[in-house]
């Protein structure tokens, strides 16, 4: 009998002695908090990788909770699951959670595929039982469908708004062959996936509805990240190449040019495009012919435009700016050159033309535009009313150093459209050009560089 009180005695003080946070209450009352009453997930390509994002609950009582559940409402088919403690499932029993404590749970999901054109809802809940009370936090998300493209030439197709395309190797147009890719299409790249053209590219899209390419993983970070794909390449024997009201960024090379030949048409004509967030350069050419109107190209790491090795270069109402520089460069971001080293003791050499009129040429350094006559080639240079981020004079154009001397609106959020005051209003002499890069009518005084500052009334 003693030894049956010394027993209760014992559990009466163990009991006694037990801290309260982790003593489990079933009180009925007890609340728990979420960090969100919705868990929301971007556009996901189906079938093609997961992404996570994490839900926090909260215990704010003294007395600790045993969830009796943690499940999601989908019990079979869910495009969802669950992490829990390191362990990805539907559903969890019994788990505690002290007073004052809280518990990560991180929500997964992986899109199955529906076979559909348009995006389309991908929706779940989790749901937290405990002490008689029930909590659901929503679980939406938006799938896209896709059509895949491995390592495989092509010749004479036509890419359409209907889904996008997802490149994730290496895709060819073949010579003498064309790829016409409609307005709103987005084209997508995996890692070092690229886009060559030996015969000719058409991708013409509108103001309202522009051609993406860009690469395949747009969650979280990855939507602004260079580097995530290799680029778009003109061989050899292309031409006829057109790209109007498009997007290329995210990418190493935007534009890569290695089409020689004995003429000065463009191969490759760029209108009203942005070009940004290249690894390398937006725009890379070796003795190449290339025509570029309302163009934007910033945040690339060695040049904005490269032309080397001579060839032919038109560039009229673009702006080009390294400003803010996100990338460490120690050299011009715009260079031409009739020359480029190919191997120690030889140099390539050909003819540089160079006709740039009401551009911006601006940056974080001293000088942002160098034009190279080493190799000994002709030059002919036609530099008419730009703006040009210089520390010397250079006739018939518009030289500074200062702070935002064009008048970008706000250069570190990318805004390069101008400002009410901004100096290049009103400096760009008629062109020919009559809408600006948003397809927007340009008045009788255009304005420096590729956007027309619109005045409100």
């Amino acid at each position: 009998m003693r030894n049956l009180l010394l027993f209760f005695s014992i559990m009466i003080l163990w009991a006694a002695c037990e801290p309260t946070e982790e003593s489990i209450s079933f009180d009925s009352s007890l609340s728990l908090v979420f960090s969100n009453d919705t868990v929301a997930f971007d556009t996901l390509l189906s079938e093609r990788r997961s992404s996570t994002r994490r839900l926090t609950v909260y215990n704010p009582n003294e007395e600790a909770i045993q969830l009796s559940e943690i499940a999601l409402g989908k019990s079979e088919n869910s495009d969802y699951s669950v992490i829990i403690n390191g362990k990805q499932q539907h559903s969890v029993r019994n788990e505690r959670l002290l007073g004052g404590d809280s518990l990560m749970v991180l929500v997964e999901v992986n899109v199955q595929a529906r076979d559909e054109n348009l995006p389309y809802l991908v929706k779940d809940s989790i749901i937290f039982r405990w002490n008689t009370n029930e909590e659901h936090v929503k679980l939406v998300s938006y799938g896209q469908d896709a059509t895949d493209i491995g390592n495989v030439t092509i010749c004479d197709e036509t890419w359409t708004s209907n889904r996008p395309y997802i490149i994730s190797d290496t895709v060819l147009v073949g010579s003498n062959c064309s790829l016409i890719i409609e307005k709103g299409t987005n084209i997508y790249f995996e890692n070092d996936a690229a886009l060559f053209i030996q015969g000719t590219l058409t991708a013409i899209g509108d103001s309202a509805d522009h051609i993406v390419f860009r690469n395949a993983r747009f969650d979280g970070i990855y939507d602004q990240v260079p580097g995530q794909w290799n680029g778009i390449y003109f061989l050899e024997g292309s031409a006829d190449n057109e790209i109007a009201f498009a997007e290329i960024f995210n990418g190493q090379v935007g534009l890569r040019l290695g089409s020689p030949d004995d003429d000065n048409i463009p191969d490759v004509r760029v209108s009203n495009t942005e070009i940004f967030n290249m690894s390398t350069a937006g725009i890379l050419a070796f003795t190449s012919d290339l025509s570029a109107t309302n163009t934007l190209i910033y945040n690339c790491g060695s040049y904005l435009v490269g032309g080397f090795a001579g060839g032919n270069y038109s560039f009229t109402h673009c702006t080009f700016s390294n400003e803010p520089a996100l990338f460490v460069q120690d050299e011009p971001t715009v260079q031409f050159s009739d020359n480029i080293v190919i191997s120690e003791d030889e140099l390539l050499t050909d003819d540089l033309s160079l006709d740039m009129t009401n551009c911006i040429v601006w940056g974080s350094g001293e000088d942002e535009l160098l034009i190279n006559n080493g190799g000994g080639a002709n030059i002919l240079l036609s530099l008419n009313s730009n703006i040009l981020k210089s520390s010397q004079e250079i006739a018939s154009n518009f030289t500074s150093q200062e702070n935002n001397f064009p008048g970008f609106t706000n250069a570190f959020a990318n805004d390069y459209t101008l400002d009410t005051l901004a100096f290049a209003k009103d400096k760009g002499v008629d062109a020919g050009v009559k809408n600006d890069l948003r397809g927007m009518l340009r008045d009788n005084q255009p304005d420096i560089g590729a956007f027309e500052r619109i005045e409100k009334d």
